[in-house]
């Protein structure tokens, strides 16, 4: 089997830079598992920080050219799956997998180790897992279905999916709805599809542990830097470039907060305050999706996860 490296952890743990030593440690290319950081222009605001990949020159090396360090082997750990569509653009978790899938393959035809680096559990777990993402419905489905009632929405899935209909909420709309999207695209009942076929990987799991009351002033020291870099700054030039105060709201953290401060909806307090509070509920959030992986190893220096990459890697 194809053996990948995930590196996770909450916000603010420190995951791209033990990810980039571990990557120039063991030959590795990074792949972001981030839902954010796949959109340009959203720098400050997601942590991006695409400064840490490049790999720091050594007193010997300060004295030579660009182009000797490259052929040394010295320039900057690569890295996919950021910067690589429009923020007015839907990114979903399909669309992560499939992306992802392509890079894990091309990285391991280079003879390179694919390192899985990020936050978004749900996208880690959507690829490592093998979770089948159901297919989307087009524009055209889903303006005839929201025409119809929920009583309606029901009928029809009771008639091509009994087993769904039996379990669903039924009073949940958007659920329902969905269960009929996922028949009518893919032929297929929603009841009748493979929830976790068999992963294609052999998966090494470490995790960032570091404990809450360090993490929560971690971030409060991470946000009051992002503002002193410009983030307020990022966010107006993405709405004076057309994006749009609603679609800011839906990246959700930063971008709602500072999108409904540009508004003056709410004054400079009361964003360090709500944002700095949102935030870390985001982290406590995380922390409770990677405690469902028991397969996990948490580790707190450079050094123990180094000491799991190579086992795993001679094994």
């Amino acid at each position: 089997m194809k053996k990948i490296i995930v590196l996770l952890g909450s916000t603010a743990s420190g995951k791209t830079k033990l990810a980039v030593n571990l990557a120039k440690k063991f030959k590795g290319e990074i792949v972001s598992a981030d839902s954010r950081q796949v959109y340009r222009g959203l720098d400050i605001g997601t942590g991006k920080d695409l400064s840490e990949y490049k790999i720091k020159k050594s007193r010997k090396q300060e004295s030579l050219p660009d182009g000797a360090l490259a052929k040394a082997g010295k320039k900057a750990i690569r890295y996919h799956l950021i910067d690589i569509v429009s923020p007015k653009k839907q990114f979903t978790v399909a669309d992560f997998q499939r992306l992802a899938t392509n890079a894990i393959k091309q990285i391991i035809k280079k003879g390179s180790v694919p390192m899985i680096v990020g936050g978004t559990g749900l996208y880690i777990d959507a690829l490592t897992q093998g979770f089948s993402i159901p297919p989307k419905a087009n524009a055209k489905l889903q303006q005839r279905l929201n025409k119809l009632s929920l009583t309606k929405l029901l009928s029809r899935l009771k008639k091509v999916d009994l087993k769904t209909y039996k379990i669903i909420d039924k009073k949940n709309r958007r659920r329902v709805q969905r269960a009929l999207e996922i028949y009518y695209v893919s032929g297929q009942a929603k009841s009748t599809q493979p929830s976790n076929p068999t992963s294609p990987y052999e998966v090494l799991y470490i995790g960032i542990k570091i404990p809450k009351e360090k993490l929560d002033k971690k971030i409060e020291q991470r946000l009051s830097s992002r503002l002193r870099q410009g983030m307020i700054k990022e966010v107006r030039d993405l709405h004076k470039k057309g994006l749009s105060w609603k679609r800011m709201e839906a990246l959700g953290l930063e971008y709602r907060y500072l999108a409904r401060f540009l508004q003056g909806k709410i004054d400079r307090e009361e964003l360090e305050d709500q944002l700095g509070r949102a935030i870390k509920k985001y982290a406590k959030r995380q922390r409770t999706w990677f405690k469902r992986n028991k397969k996990i190893q948490w580790v707190t220096t450079n050094r123990e996860a180094g000491t799991l990459i190579r086992q795993f890697l001679l094994k």
